[in-house]
């Protein structure tokens, strides 16, 4: 099963128009760390990914990319666009509710 999070297709790729995404390269172990809870703050491994992130100049694109091709929370994983598992399926769950609605430029 392709999981939207797949960091490793990610730093395989070329990317978006707009730049090199600064995890392209780096182990995409490093964006997988053990999940958290929204209440814990963010874990070490989580810190570090997150500084990755932080200087991306395609956080935006990567975050859009990750909650337009998830049809349901539970399959955010990891850490992307600049947030990490909790943060995403919490905000996932305030713009679409259950599910998102489906998009056919997804890729779907």
């Amino acid at each position: 099963m392709k999981l939207s999070t797949n960091a490793a297709a990610l730093t395989r790729s070329a990317g978006p128009a707009a730049g090199i995404p600064a995890c392209k390269g780096m182990d995409p172990e490093l964006f997988f760390p053990a999940a958290s809870y929204a209440t814990a703050g963010p874990s070490p491994q989580e810190r570090e990914a997150l500084a990755v992130c932080a200087g991306c100049p395609v956080r935006e694109w990567c975050l859009d990319r990750d909650l337009e091709e998830c049809s349901v929370a539970s399959r955010i994983v990891g850490v992307r666009g600049g947030m990490r598992q909790a943060d995403r399926r919490a905000l996932h769950g305030r713009l679409y509710g259950v599910r998102a609605p489906y998009r056919a430029e997804a890729g779907r």
